[in-house]
């Protein structure tokens, strides 16, 4: 995600225009963007002034996603940004191979061979916290697990206060591992409740107050699910505990069930959507101390499943890219038991190359601080060179595990490619 990503999902969820520091709590609040730099509001100013309408400095972007309203900034109506100049140079090869790609996707679509994997940027669309700032969020869990006799600690004897337990808050993040994964571990070994846990993590991602998340990308995704009754999704996998696709999936409408657990059994009329990490649904919580819903979370749970060949979320993933042409979107593709599967159904299909992913190019921007030391010694010519070597060596390293990569440059271009996939 980039900085501008980041400022639209933030004066969104701010729910109008907002002057830069609020954007920047939110921004911070939720782990939507990491600025390694001191000059924070500084930098986030600068990325949100390159891409205001009517500014024309030196490092104006043609990209325009934001107007001025006094000493605040407001995300431009779709309307106005559709409306604004387009470039007429020829497409670059990326984009030819995307059209291309696009129609692929289409055909397999319009096949009933077309197969979703989805990962936490979906949620991040809609303005849910990204995995660090929902490990953050669950630190005050953890700060009132301590203060409990349950949890046989000197706290739970000691007189505490709302403010001492805010400080211990903040310090809990300070000493905290650098492996998130082993972050979540410490949590949930210190909740030690798996009906506990369930509720904390579903406070974190929803908040208290009932709310209702959507985004385009959403909206656009349940109607790719079954299109007009003509077309459908033959299954979605996703890696996500929530319910919003499936709240999405009421309103178009499409029949659907979650599955979850090894021995549910399908409706072979309705979509599947397969819950490989667990499913915490916003207003339901009679799952919540279910063994067979197993929250991949921390270490523990995580090595539970990489271990085991023949796990329930395993074999999903493995039948589902075996069975059907898949579409990867919202997912970094980092995850080592999914590569390691991925890699496994690429053998077993002789390598071919039949699954697609959605994937953000790489764009060292002038407000990407961390980047202007190492790019200043080098030409523009051979730094575009160089920026098409490194695209062109992730799509080879992603075809050896049968994938071809879908490249977009901002977030708000996904709900226009599924658009082109529907047709």
């Amino acid at each position: 995600m980039k900085i501008y990503d980041a400022a639209i999902l933030a004066i969104n969820e701010l729910g109008g225009a907002a002057h830069p520091t609020e954007v920047l709590e939110v921004i911070k609040k939720n782990g939507w963007y990491n600025f390694n730099t001191a000059n924070e509001i500084g930098v986030l100013t600068q990325a949100i002034r390159r891409h205001m309408k009517g500014y024309v400095g030196v490092q104006a972007s043609s990209k325009k996603f934001f107007e001025k309203r006094g000493d605040k900034y407001a995300v431009l109506p779709l309307e106005d940004k559709n409306n604004l100049p387009r470039s007429v140079e020829s497409l670059p090869d990326w984009k030819l191979s995307r059209e291309e790609y696009i129609n692929q996707i289409r055909n397999a679509f319009q096949r009933d061979q077309l197969s979703l994997f989805l990962g936490a940027g979906i949620s991040t669309s809609a303005g849910f916290p990204s995995w660090d700032a929902l490990l953050e969020k669950l630190n005050d869990a953890v700060v009132r697990q301590m203060n409990t006799k349950r949890f046989g600690g000197k706290l739970s004897a000691a007189s505490v206060s709302e403010t001492d337990k805010e400080l211990m808050v903040n310090l809990l993040s300070k000493l905290r591992d650098e492996s998130p994964i082993i972050n979540a571990f410490f949590l949930e070994s210190t909740i030690n409740s798996r009906t506990a846990l369930s509720r904390y993590i579903r406070e974190a991602l929803y908040g208290r107050r009932k709310r209702a998340y959507t985004s385009q990308t959403l909206v656009w995704l349940a109607k790719l699910c079954n299109h007009r009754g003509k077309y459908r999704i033959r299954s979605v996998v996703t890696f996500n505990y929530d319910d919003l696709l499936e709240k999405h999936l009421v309103e178009v409408p499409v029949d659907h069930m979650p599955v979850f657990k090894e021995d549910d059994e399908i409706n072979p009329n309705v979509l599947p959507i397969f819950h490989v990490h667990g499913y915490l649904p916003q207003h339901e919580n009679k799952y919540d101390d279910s063994e067979d819903n197993l929250i991949i979370f921390s270490e523990q749970a995580y090595h539970t499943v990489y271990t085991d060949a023949y796990s329930w979320s395993n074999i999903t993933q493995m039948h589902v890219l075996k069975e059907n042409v898949c579409l990867f979107i919202g997912l970094s593709m980092n995850d080592p038991n999914m590569r390691r599967i991925l890699d496994i159904s690429s053998r077993r299909n002789s390598n071919k190359i039949k699954h697609f992913a959605f994937m953000q190019r790489l764009d060292l921007e002038v407000e990407e601080d961390q980047f202007k030391e190492l790019t200043s010694g080098l030409s523009p010519e051979l730094l575009n060179a160089f920026l098409d070597d490194f695209h062109l060596s992730r799509e080879r390293s992603f075809e050896k595990l049968g994938i071809r990569i879908v490249w977009f440059e901002d977030h708000d271009e996904i709900p226009d490619l599924l658009k082109a996939i529907v047709g």
